[in-house]
């Protein structure tokens, strides 16, 4: 099959931020044996931009759009964040080509009413519609011409290439790591200092929060490779399945992950696969139980990968996406497909 895959795969960051969902989708539909062009929707912005402002030249990039639609005459367009892309485009492109089928992926939370209007503006031109996000905000997304289904976050085999679980005690930098910035967050600052003073002993990374700066690439994954827990926290902990995509990112890289309850994760991962703690108290007393008991850190760090590498690779994210566009009865044999709402 031929695939168009509109997404951002973030050229202009030199790699940097190589672990994003679009590689990791993208080279997903490719495993899958799809012939997928890329169409790299900010990057094009900015070439086709006088001033490189993605801003001055989306117009453009949706006219590239069309245009590459045109050529290739794929049987599946498939958007991620693609909200330069106008539904004036997909209703252009569904004009040249009326047999294909579009999905759109999203992966950010949908809980702002004005961040997520460009999904609700697109939803009489597309045919499926994935987010990140599960419950009553995906469901009130669902059209009669296009369900809206949830999809875990995806691992990658060659950008998640590490088992954290395997790093020799020498090695070890951190006890515990966290990556993700506080700026504009109040309430996540505060807790990660209440975190801090209550481990005032142990070796704990801070990456982009609590003064220190951020970290990315290949640096930020021997850090991820060289700590015994990972915390992994969200925006919000009271929105069902909803998490951050760094989750996918810690646990597939071996390292055991803690997240707080609240969010039903518990329906994707087992309490032998990742640890669920209540408050920061909670959080403090496992962190120091598992920085000290090595074989149980390492064994449910190691189931945490092996489920991630098997159910939530970028492949079958991808044959999902596929399926549920094109209304293939295989999506049922995904682990998440009772996450999907039809009307």
């Amino acid at each position: 099959m031929r695939i168009v895959h509109a997404a951002n795969l973030q050229l202009d960051k030199d790699g940097a931020h190589l672990w994003n969902q679009d590689q990791k989708i993208h080279h997903g539909l490719i495993r899958l044996g799809h012939f997928v062009y890329p169409f790299s929707i900010n990057d094009r912005a900015r070439m086709l931009s006088p001033t490189k402002s993605k801003t001055f030249g989306k117009g453009r990039a949706n006219k590239a759009l069309i245009e590459t639609c045109r050529n290739v005459h794929p049987d599946l367009l498939i958007l991620g964040h693609a909200q330069y892309i106008t539904t004036e485009t997909l209703r252009e492109i569904r004009r040249i080509l009326p047999q294909m089928r579009i999905g759109l992926w999203y992966v950010d939370p949908l809980w702002d009413a004005e961040d997520t209007q460009h999904l609700r503006d697109r939803l009489e031109v597309l045919d499926a519609l994935f987010c990140s996000t599960g419950g009553p905000l995906l469901e009130a997304l669902a059209a009669p011409n296009c369900p809206t289904a949830f999809i875990p976050s995806a691992v990658d085999a060659g950008i998640e290439c590490h088992r954290a679980f395997e790093t020799p005690e020498a090695e070890i930098q951190h006890d515990l790591l966290f990556f993700g910035r506080d700026k504009g967050e109040p309430g996540r600052r505060a807790f990660l200092q209440d975190l801090r003073s209550q481990l005032p002993d142990l070796r704990v990374g801070y990456y982009g929060c609590l003064d220190h700066p951020g970290i990315f690439g290949w640096e930020k994954e021997q850090i991820i490779r060289r700590s015994k827990i990972a915390l992994n926290l969200s925006r919000r902990t009271d929105v069902e399945l909803y998490s951050s995509s760094r989750i996918a990112e810690l646990m597939g890289n071996g390292i055991l992950t803690l997240t707080p309850r609240g969010a039903g994760l518990e329906g994707l991962y087992a309490e032998d696969e990742i640890i669920y703690f209540d408050g920061a108290g909670d959080l403090a007393e496992k962190v120091r139980y598992f920085s000290s008991h090595a074989d149980e850190r390492i064994a449910i760090a190691r189931k945490g990968w092996e489920r991630n590498h098997r159910d939530y690779s970028g492949t079958e994210i991808a044959r999902f996406i596929v399926n549920l566009t094109l209304r293939d009865p295989a999506w049922v044999t995904a682990p998440w497909s009772s996450h999907v709402f039809e009307k």
